[in-house]
This record gives structure tokens, sequence and C-alpha cells, in this order.
């Protein structure tokens, strides 16, 4: 009976073999990139990529092996050998280990993303908007604490449209430098929303402690490992990528805990379940032009998924209303009618474009 170094060592030259075999993929698929580039041909085959995972699954399933992992296997792998043909270069609030970069991921894993993260959010949309990045994944929403102001506030000035959505659980840990105890944690560092999504548990076990807000909350990982009597909020991968020991999991107030991430750029696109369209508009300052500004989406039976006030910065006591609304105003005529309705009844009307929730 082999013994568990024997086992290991055969997990080992496997490993490599299909490290080796991965390699010799990604050369493949970089010869079959620069055909096309020489015969005008786009590089992507969405088709032939959906065909390699179906066909890799069927293959799971009679291996007896987790189709579901497979899955996200299979995509890497595609995403891979895209980025040798040509990358998507994707910048998201950073540093690294972030949930922004999470749904980084989550969206762009199978077309070969080149991560750029970013030390703000004005600073992904700047990378977008100048041309450094594709595409930029931002946080927009949170379930408990609600819309991310300063996102909201970039929306209604950016050029860019919104190309898609990512919805991330979201999973809190207190994370501190190894060796530190729970009892001598005097300072906890995370993103705004991320304490505030643990203020019960903040209150409860760590009253005593100073509260400081970080940009993101990686980024407050990376501050706590290196300071004493400290811990951060954040993800389990920000505590493997920083070196961080976890003291607590899951201590979000509420379990059921997500993020809703926009994918924002030039062009839509083309994945992901389902049609949604955001919007701004501002409306006079009178009685019921609201309900009338509403009323063109409860005349077509559209349902609306989120509306949120934001003030004006230079005009004080008005405010821009942000909307979501279920339906695709480049592909559906009631959609499109009810915002040209609304044109006619907003003084400022902003479509920020249609697109899927990617899952």
């Amino acid at each position: 009976m082999a013994s568990i170094e024997e086992l290991r060592r055969r997990i080992d030259e496997i490993d490599g073999r299909l490290l080796e075999l991965l390699s010799e993929r990604v050369e493949v698929a970089r010869r079959i990139g620069e055909l096309k580039r020489k015969l005008g041909a786009p590089i992507a085959d969405q088709a032939r990529e959906a065909e390699v995972i179906s066909r890799g699954l069927r293959l799971a399933e009679k291996l007896g092996i987790d189709p579901e992992l497979t899955g996200i296997m299979l995509r890497a792998m595609i995403g891979i050998c895209r980025k040798a043909q040509t990358p998507t270069r994707v910048s998201f609030l950073g540093p690294r280990g972030s949930f922004s970069e999470e749904a980084a991921l989550k969206a762009f894993l199978d077309l070969g993303p080149e991560l750029k993260p970013m030390p703000s959010i004005p600073d992904v949309f700047r990378s977008v908007e100048v041309g450094d990045a594709d595409y930029g994944v931002v946080p927009v929403e949170n379930s408990i604490e609600g819309g991310v102001k300063e996102t909201l506030d970039l929306l209604s000035r950016t050029p860019l449209r919104v190309c898609g959505e990512v919805q991330v659980r979201i999973s809190l840990n207190l994370i501190a430098r190894p060796g530190t105890r729970l009892q001598d944690v005097r300072l906890v560092l995370s993103h705004p929303h991320a304490l505030a999504q643990a203020r019960e548990f903040l209150s409860r076990v760590l009253g005593g402690a100073r509260i400081e807000g970080c940009p993101s909350t990686a980024e407050a990982v990376k501050r706590a490992v290196e300071l004493e009597n400290a811990a951060a909020i954040a993800s389990r991968t920000a505590a493997s990528i920083y070196g961080g020991s976890i003291l607590a999991s899951d201590i979000q107030d509420v379990k059921d805990d997500y993020t809703r991430f926009f994918v924002i750029g030039r062009e839509r696109l083309s994945r992901g379940r389902g049609s949604k369209t955001s919007i701004i508009f501002r409306l006079p300052h009178r009685p019921g032009s609201l309900y009338e500004a509403l009323s063109v989406f409860a005349s077509r039976r559209i349902n609306l998924t989120r509306i949120e006030s934001r003030p004006v910065k230079d005009r004080p006591w008005e405010y821009l209303f942000h909307v979501d609304f279920e339906g695709d105003c480049e592909r559906e005529e009631r959609c499109a009618e009810a915002l040209r309705e609304l044109e006619g009844k907003a003084l400022f009307l902003k479509v920020l474009g249609s697109y899927g929730v990617i899952e």
C-alpha cells in the first residue's frame, strides 16, 4: 500500500503534467490568435468557447467530477488562453483581495482579464475613461447599507455606460497580524460599508475598540497586519494574500448580505441573464412630478428594481433620481417608449445603459 508521501509525489507529478498541457494549450491558442489577426477575423469565438465548456462538463459527468467546479476550471482555462491572444484590461477598486476583485473575476474569468487594482472608485472610472482599461468594476449597492454614494455621483458625470451587473455574497471576517488575540484588538479598520455591516458584532465583541474607515476592505488588511493590536474586516482571500490571521468568521450582522457591482465601459457585454436598464433623471420642483415620472413605467407594466435620490451638487435641495428597471431600452419598444415619454417630463435624463446580470 502506497504511503501518503508517495501519493503526494504522484499528485505533484500529475500537477506538473497538467501545467505542461496547459502551457501547450496556451501556445496553440496564441497561434490561432495570430492567424485570425492576419485574416482580419475576430479573436473571440463565443460559440466555440461555449462548445468547449459543454463538452468538458459532459466528460466531467462521465468521470464523476464535480460539474460546478469543473465549469469554473474550464472558464479559467479559456481565460488564460484568451489572455495570451488578447487580454481584456479590467480595473477594479483594489488592492488585491477586495470584493471588487472577486466581482471582476466573476465577470471576466473566461475573457482573459488583465486585472488592474486602483486606489479609489474615481480612479477606476478614470482608468476606463482615458483608455488604460477596457472595463471597470465598481460597487454600486449593498443589500443592507444601500447605495454607494461615490459610485452613484460619478455615474451622473461619466461618459461611460453600464455594461453589466455582478452580485457577490459578502462574507466578512475579522483579520489581524498572526499572534493577535481577539481581546488584544484596540483598532478596527475597514471600508465604511463593511464597518456598518458588522455594527452589531463590533458593539457586542469589540465595544471598546476605535473604528477607522479605509478606501477598501483589502487596504484595511494591508494596514492591520502591519500594526499591533489592530484588526481589519475583509474577505478570507485578503487574509490569505496579506498574511493575516482570521480571528472571527462571518461577522456580518445579516448572513444573506450581497453587494451589486456595475461593470462600466464603452461597449455592452453580450453575457448575463435577463435585461435591466439604469437611468438618472432630474424633475421640476412641483407637486406630482415624481408620480408623473414613474407613471410612464407603471402604465407599461415595467417593474422598477431600485429608486434612490442623490443631491444635485450645485443646486441645494434638488435631487437626481437613480432608477433601475427590468427591460431593455435598446431592444424592447415599450422600454424605449417609456424613456421617450419621461424625457418630456424631466429636466435632465441620462440613460446609463441596458445590461444583463452576470452569474
